[in-house]
């Protein structure tokens, strides 16, 4: 009956391992996201690009003529 007893607990340190085991796997794995997990981890660094003033002017100019088409066209 010891033998028993012993694979009995065996299973129970085993079965609580692999919990414990899951959970770092699952830490890791959001470890890995950096920014999604914690704001002050360092995430992947992105370039962004700057519109000069022109091409601003010119993406205005565009969005406000799109603006008075639709508003023609509703009325």
């Amino acid at each position: 009956m010891a033998f028993n007893d012993v694979i009995r607990g065996l299973k129970k340190t085993e079965q609580h391992l692999v919990k414990q085991l899951e959970g770092v796997r699952g830490a890791i794995a959001s470890l890995s996201f950096g920014s999604a997990v914690s704001p002050s981890m360092p995430g992947p660094v992105r370039k962004r690009r700057r519109l000069s003033a022109k091409a601003r002017a010119a993406i205005s100019r565009a969005q406000k003529l799109r603006w008075a088409k639709q508003r023609a066209a509703k009325k």
